[in-house]
């Protein structure tokens, strides 16, 4: 069978050859998850940008898998001399427009982090139970796009931002959300503690895609916590994930020194409790500037920490803006409790 899939629409004109990039390497990363062999290539349908590859079969579940690639809004499959649309096996569990409502300056484009979500997915040892209760862990999630994007797709979410503030308009956003749309949830607050002293608060939600699944316990949970990245393993000691996704920051846009010591010192700092809540086999999607971050001193840290690099089928550095080129590190924990670990 042959396979169209257009390419999602950006109004930036320089940055839609990035977003084809980008979106060829996530389809080929879920095909090759689901054992598809093939290869994606770019075409133009109606003159607009597409991707196509060729498969023998796709079941059911390949369709759920495929649907939840970003890049692509609607595939086509070839039926003689026509097109036929395919429908969306795996529509959002709530809120399709709840990653994308939330506006501020330094925002993730959420097209792009959902892309991390599939690639991490994609390339861990759950890809195979992709459409079922995952787990999505951001340690600096800022103000909660992966862990709306995480909630779309009917996983779980945790998230970790030092910002007082951030976390704040975080809650209300969502908050407000879940009231506006009757969504059946309730809201949690809680003090934790790492080492024996107060470390963060958490503001946890559990929800339903319906009231009757609510009222059966059939439910997701959103977790953001105020604290410190470097306390992550301490504050989530009984908590797992099956994917980790996080965007470093950038540098002035995210209020940082810019200097590329400082985030890999952080990151160096945090990783032994990040690895602690990742699961063994868990997918690793990190995406950093360039200009601030360097490639190879991000993969020695994971390797050092029992991470196996993944090589994507293409390159993913593509320019953002003026002093941002962004580019993706992708690994899978192979080893838990390395000497590094706490």
């Amino acid at each position: 069978m042959k396979v169209t899939g257009l390419v999602v629409p950006h109004p930036n004109v320089r940055y839609r050859q990035s977003l084809m990039t980008l979106t060829r390497v996530e389809v080929q990363m879920a095909l090759d998850a689901l054992g598809r062999e093939t290869r994606v290539t770019e075409k133009t349908l109606g003159g607009k940008p597409a991707v196509c590859f060729e498969v023998d079969r796709l079941t059911r579940r390949d369709w759920r898998m495929l649907s939840q690639v970003a890049g692509v809004y609607l595939y086509f499959e070839e039926k003689g001399e026509g097109l036929q649309p395919v429908e969306d096996l795996h529509p959002a569990y709530i809120g399709e427009d709840l990653p994308a409502l939330l506006k501020y300056k330094g925002k993730t484009n959420e097209v792009f982090t959902d892309a991390l979500i599939t690639m991490a997915l994609s390339q861990s040892s759950f890809a195979s139970i992709h459409d079922g209760q995952l787990t999505v862990l951001d340690p600096l999630c800022g103000k909660g796009t992966t862990l709306y994007l995480a909630l779309r797709r009917g996983y779980h979410g945790i998230g970790i931002e030092l910002s007082r503030s951030d976390v704040r308009e975080a809650s209300e956003y969502l908050t407000r959300y879940l009231e506006f749309h009757r969504i059946k949830h309730k809201k949690q607050d809680f003090s934790l503690t790492a080492g024996g002293r107060a470390a963060g608060k958490e503001t946890r939600w559990i929800l339903s895609d319906s009231a009757e699944h609510y009222r059966d316990g059939d439910t997701r949970t959103l977790r953001m916590i105020q604290g410190d990245t470097r306390d992550c393993g301490k504050m989530l000691r009984s908590a797992s994930a099956h994917l980790l996704v996080t965007d470093l920051p950038y540098g002035v846009q995210k209020g940082t020194s810019g200097r590329d010591a400082g985030i890999l010192q952080t990151v160096e700092q945090a990783l032994p409790g990040w690895t602690n809540v990742l699961m063994e086999g868990g997918g690793l999607a990190i995406s950093f500037n360039t200009h601030v971050t360097r490639r190879q001193a991000l993969e020695q840290l994971l390797v050092r920490h029992g991470y196996r690099i993944a090589t994507p089928p293409e390159s993913c550095e593509h320019w953002v803006e003026q002093a941002i080129t962004r580019d993706v590190v992708l690994a899978r924990l192979d080893r838990k409790g390395s000497a590094h670990a706490e």
